[in-house]
C-alpha cells in the first residue's frame, strides 16, 4: 500500500462520515494467495444504518475488520484501498493514533463475545476499564454504575449483581449483551457491529433493536453485519449483499427486498426461514406421553451458589434450572426455546453430564446417568454428543481439522479405515471442501466453525445429540442446508437431538416437539404445530411477535 500524509483530509459536512473506496483485503495460505475482499466500495451516512449481508466466507467480516486495522497480519494484508473517516484515511493510521480511534470514536461488536471479553476478569470491572481508557476523568464508582446500567438497558437479569460474575458464568447470549453495553455505553461516532444479535433470542434481540435505534437518532451511523435477512429488514435504511468478495448489489432496503435484481438476493430471501413455512412431514408412531423416550430428565434442578465476603459464604443461588421434566422419544427432535439465560444450555449440558444436578435424575435408554463417576459416564460417551454454541472456543486452536474431527474417532476405537477419508467424508456432508482439512480454526468464517464442530459431533455416529444453537451462526442459506442435513442423518441413523435455539422459526422447521423455558422453567410444551400455531402461553406468544419478518412492511414502521 502506498505511503500517504494522515494529514490530507476530505470534505465534510454533509459527506458521508465513512467513505470505503476500492478495498482488498488478501490472505496467504500455504502459498496461496485468497482475495478475501476485492475492489469494494460503500459510504455510510451519519445517523444511518447500514446493512452488510451475505454467506459465511463471503467477506462481510473482513470488510469490517479491515477498516480499524484488525486484520491479522501475516496471513492478512490489506492490498488496496481507503477508508475516510471524518477526513482521515484508517487504512494509513499508526498504531497510536488507531488507540485513540477505536471504542471512543469506532466501536465494535464482535461476532464471538468468549473471545472478546477476558476470561480472568469479571465483566464489570472489564466495563469499567473501557469507560477509564477513554474517559480518564470519570471515577471508578460512576463508571461501576454507568456500567451496571447498561446492562440492564441490554436486558441482563440482576445486572448489578452479575457485574461480578465471570464471562464463563454468563450464557452465550448474556455475553453477547455485556459486549453491546461494553460498545454502546462509549457512545462512538461508528458502530461496526459484526453478527451482533446472532446468540440472542428474538425478544432480547428486540430491545437491542430499540437501543440501537435510539443511536441512530443520535446520529450514530452503524454498519451492521448480518447473514440474517429478516435482521436487515427491521433495522437497516440501506442495504449491501456481497458474495465471493465482492458487492454484488446494494440499495435502499424497501426496494431491494420488494425487486432484488442479482440472483444470489433473491437465493438469500427464499432461503429464510418463516413460521409460516409448509412443515416436512413428521413421525406418526411415538408421543412424548407414552412412547419409551431415549433420553428422560426428570424434576431436574440446577442451582449456582452465590458467593459473597472473605470467606466466600453462599448468600443465595441462582436458578439456571428449576423442576424441569423432559422426555425425548427415541428418533425425534425436541426443540428447546426461550430467552438467553432462561437455562437451555444448562439443561442440555447437564444430559451430558457436564453440569452437576442439585437434584432430580437424567436417564439415557432407561439407565440413570446422573450422580455417575468420570470413568462409570465413559461408555456413554460416544452415544452422547453436542454441539456447541460458540464454534471458537470449543476448538482447539493448536489442531488443524483433521485432528479435529478424528481426535474423537481414535479415543474410541472408531476408525473405519484412513484418517483422511473419515474427515473427508465428514467434511463433505457439512458443506465444505476437504482439502480444508489441513487448515486450522482461524482461517475459517464463524459459519464454517459451526460446520466443522457439527462435522466433529457426527463422526462419532452419536445415538443422541444436543444441538446448542447448531446452525445460529450460519448464514441463510447454509443454515437450511445444515438443518435438511440434520434432518436426513435422523433418518439415516435414527438420531434423537434436542435442539436449542433461540430462533423460533428455525425450531419450527427442524423441531417434532417444543418445550419454551422462562427463568429456568418450562412453561410450555408440546407437538411444534400446536405450541407455535396456537400457543397458549402469554411469554410463548411474545416469543412468536418477536420474531422478524423480511417484506412486514407495516412492523418495519412501526419499529422505527
Amino acid at each position: 500500500m502506498e505511503a500517504q500524509s494522515n494529514q490530507t483530509r476530505r470534505p465534510t459536512g454533509s459527506d458521508p462520515l465513512l467513505q470505503v473506496r476500492n478495498l482488498s483485503v488478501h490472505f496467504t495460505s500455504d502459498g496461496q494467495r485468497v482475495r478475501a475482499v476485492e475492489n469494494v466500495s460503500f459510504d455510510i451516512r451519519r445517523g444511518e444504518i447500514c446493512g452488510l449481508v451475505g454467506e459465511s466466507g463471503s467477506g462481510k467480516t473482513v470488510t469490517g475488520m479491515a477498516l480499524l486495522q484488525l486484520i491479522p497480519r501475516p496471513p492478512g494484508e490489506i492490498a488496496a484501498g481507503e477508508a475516510w473517516f471524518q477526513g482521515r484515511d484508517l487504512l494509513r493510521l499508526t498504531p497510536a493514533e488507531l488507540k485513540k480511534v477505536r471504542g471512543r470514536e469506532i466501536g465494535v461488536i464482535f461476532q464471538e463475545p468468549m473471545t472478546a471479553l477476558s476470561p480472568l476478569h469479571p465483566v464489570g470491572n472489564q466495563l469499567v476499564e473501557a469507560q477509564r481508557i477513554h474517559f480518564p476523568d470519570r471515577s471508578a464508582r460512576e463508571a461501576w454504575r454507568i456500567a451496571a446500567d447498561w446492562l440492564d438497558k441490554v436486558g441482563i437479569p440482576d445486572a448489578a449483581e452479575r457485574m461480578r460474575a465471570y464471562p464463563y458464568q454468563f450464557s452465550g447470549g448474556m455475553r453477547q449483551r455485556a459486549m453491546i453495553a461494553m460498545t454502546l455505553m462509549l457512545d462512538p461516532r461508528l458502530i461496526i457491529a459484526d453478527e451482533p444479535t446472532t446468540a440472542l433470542d428474538v425478544t432480547i434481540q428486540a430491545q437491542i433493536f430499540d437501543l440501537i435505534l435510539q443511536m441512530k437518532k443520535r446520529e450514530t451511523a452503524i454498519l451492521f453485519i448480518t447473514h440474517d435477512m429478516g435482521v436487515i429488514w427491521e433495522l437497516c435504511d440501506r442495504v449491501l449483499v456481497m458474495k465471493d468478495g465482492c458487492l454484488v448489489e446494494e440499495g435502499e432496503a424497501e426496494p431491494l427486498f420488494d425487486q432484488p435484481r442479482d440472483p444470489y438476493t433473491r437465493r438469500l430471501l427464499a432461503a429464510v426461514p418463516r413460521l409460516t413455512d409448509h412443515l416436512p412431514p413428521k413421525p406418526e408412531s411415538a408421543t412424548v406421553a407414552n412412547d419409551e423416550p431415549v433420553v428422560r430428565v426428570k424434576s431436574v434442578r440446577i442451582w449456582f451458589p452465590v458467593r459473597r465476603g472473605i470467606w466466600a459464604r453462599t448468600v443465595g443461588h441462582i436458578k439456571a434450572v428449576d423442576g424441569v421434566t423432559v422426555r425425548i422419544p427415541r428418533g425425534y427432535t425436541y426443540g428447546l426455546v426461550g430467552e438467553s439465560g432462561s437455562g437451555k444450555t444448562t439443561l442440555g449440558r447437564s444430559i451430558l453430564g457436564l453440569d452437576p444436578l442439585s437434584d432430580g435424575a437424567i436417564f439415557y435408554n432407561g439407565q440413570q446417568l446422573s450422580g455417575r463417576t468420570s470413568r462409570q459416564w465413559q461408555p456413554y460417551r460416544r452415544q452422547l454428543q453436542m454441539v456447541f454454541q460458540d464454534p471458537f472456543s470449543s476448538l482447539n486452536p493448536r489442531l488443524n481439522i483433521l485432528d479435529i474431527i478424528t481426535e474423537a474417532p481414535r479415543l474410541h476405537h472408531r476408525l473405519p479405515g484412513r484418517v483422511e477419508d473419515l474427515a473427508a467424508h465428514w467434511l463433505g456432508e457439512v458443506g465444505l471442501s476437504p482439502d480444508m482439512m489441513w487448515r486450522y480454526p482461524h482461517e475459517f468464517s464463524g459459519g464454517q466453525r459451526q460446520r466443522i464442530c457439527i462435522a466433529r459431533a457426527m463422526a462419532l455416529e452419536p445415538a443422541f445429540i444436543v444441538c446448542d444453537e447448531a446452525v445460529s451462526a450460519l448464514d441463510v442459506t447454509v443454515q437450511a442446508q445444515v438443518i435438511e442435513l440434520l434432518m436426513q442423518l435422523k433418518t439415516k441413523y435414527g438420531l434423537s437431538y434436542l435442539f436449542i435455539s433461540h430462533d423460533v422459526s428455525v425450531v419450527r422447521r427442524i423441531a417434532d416437539y417444543v418445550g419454551v423455558m422462562r427463568a429456568g422453567r418450562l412453561v410450555e410444551e408440546g407437538p411444534v404445530e400446536q405450541v407455535i400455531d396456537d400457543p397458549q402461553a402469554g411469554y410463548t406468544r411474545c416469543l412468536i411477535a418477536a420474531v422478524p419478518v423480511p417484506g412486514d412492511l407495516v412492523r418495519r414502521q412501526r419499529r422505527r
